[in-house]
């Protein structure tokens, strides 16, 4: 289906199309990229130019080079700097053209719908083409689908796609190649982008000859050593072996939004907090002012975490001992009645429920007798403890987890225990990170 050319209020006001349809370009002509990314009379579509060589290509144009240190001579010595000053156009050259291939999306530029400038396009800029290839004047009614077609062409394309599909598996961009020589981690950084530069090329060739099928992409990078690493064998204790392997592997914080996921995969139901300003806070975005999410927690993303343990352990445990044996999610083997010491069976059994909740809220599959499953029976022995040695202390569950048909009574505190048990867990960096 092919949608008609736009039609204005007077003659003037239509859109040109040789064939009569309107000259979609995917993405590029969108109302929603178009928006996001507007222009003024100042800036004349060289942000969307910008983001354009950015998302489309994986390059950055203002890293062509260096900032001009002193703007204000370069305008007093040229007439137009932009086309004239040597440090001015090795940007403007790359950029300037690209800029009017969106000159048809001007009038209404901040509503990213379509509208011809008055006057026509700006004459003291570089012509509008690509990459050295000045565009036809019988091709500016479809200039974007012209740049389109030479975009799928080049191959920074595929490698750009490629990049964007690992940025999605792994939440982290592709190294850069390390620029200061004087590091002592140099050669290990140099070689670390080299081999995953080489990968990265690799996959990009593969998706070029798939005919652009971007699932290729992601089965390739799932597939390589990139993605599956999951952690080392040996201790690399050489720093330069560790800054090769840095980038290696998943590890991922959370988004708000898959924390919440998870949450409902492991406790039922999700903790229904992380959204709004909440969200904000935990490193989500808005897709408006904030496009970026954190990647590591600052003060307030770590309280967060503390808050969530604690509210969602005081809510799933007690509410759990609560159900019959068969239908729980957390401790299908054991009951509040276990304490620890009372007997070798007991402490069996608590190891036992231990390493349960080791694989569902951590993933790890820890032996009974491990380390880290006597680390955690110490804890929760520790609690029993320390709660017996309280004078007065009440043997009912706190108040605010009582709620939702959760067990009330709490006389050997193992519940108490239980809830400190899951809030310690979901604490750990495994089951915040991924």
């Amino acid at each position: 289906m092919k949608l008609k050319a736009l039609i204005g209020r007077n003659k003037s006001e239509n859109q040109e199309s040789t064939t009569g349809s309107y000259p979609h370009a995917g993405l590029l002509s969108s109302f929603q990229y178009l928006t996001r990314y507007p222009t003024t009379e100042t800036n004349r579509n060289r942000l969307r130019a910008r983001m354009y060589y950015q998302h489309f290509l994986g390059v950055d144009v203002l890293e062509l080079a260096a900032r001009v240190s002193d703007a204000a001579a370069a305008t007093a010595k040229y007439k137009l700097p932009t086309m004239e000053a040597s440090e001015c156009v090795v940007c403007h050259k790359t950029l300037d053209p690209v800029a009017g291939m969106f000159q048809d999306y001007w009038k209404f530029a901040d509503a990213g719908v379509y509208g011809r400038r008055k006057g026509g396009w700006f004459t003291d800029m570089f012509a509008t083409g690509f990459e050295g290839e000045d565009m036809l004047s019988r091709e500016r009614w479809r200039s974007l689908q012209w740049l389109g077609e030479r975009t799928a062409k080049d191959p920074r394309f595929a490698v750009a796609m490629t990049e964007h599909v690992y940025y999605i598996l792994t939440g982290r961009k592709v190294l850069l190649p390390p620029k200061d020589l004087e590091d002592t981690l140099y050669p290990a950084k140099s070689r670390a982008f080299s081999e995953q530069r080489r990968q990265t090329e690799a996959i990009a060739a593969k998706f070029a000859k798939s005919g652009f099928n971007l699932k290729t992409v992601f089965k390739d990078w799932i597939a390589c050593d990139f993605y599956r690493a999951d952690g080392l064998g040996t201790a690399a204790k050489d720093p330069c072996r560790q800054a090769e392997l840095d980038d290696t592997g998943i590890v991922r914080m959370l988004s708000p939004e898959q924390m919440e996921r998870k949450l409902a995969a492991v406790f039922g139901e999700k903790w229904g907090r992380l959204n709004g300003e909440m969200a904000m806070l935990y490193g989500g975005i808005d897709s408006k002012e904030v496009t970026d999410r954190a990647t590591d927690p600052g003060g307030a993303m770590g309280e967060i975490q503390r808050i969530l343990s604690n509210d969602v352990a005081c809510k799933s445990v007690a509410r759990d001992f609560a159900r019959p044996a068969g239908e729980r999610r957390l401790f299908p083997g054991i009951e509040s009645s276990v304490i620890p010491g009372a007997s070798a069976d007991g402490d069996k059994a608590i190891e036992k429920a231990i390493a349960n909740l080791h694989e569902k809220i951590l993933g790890r599959f820890d032996a009974v007798d491990s380390v880290e499953v006597k680390r955690t029976f110490k804890l929760f022995a520790g609690t029993v403890a320390d709660a017996n040695e309280q004078k007065g202390l009440d043997k009912r569950e706190n108040y605010s987890c009582r709620q939702g048909g959760a067990v009330t009574d709490d006389p050997h505190y193992t519940i108490r225990a239980w809830r400190g048990v899951v809030t310690y867990l979901l604490r750990r960096s495994e089951f915040l990170y991924e």
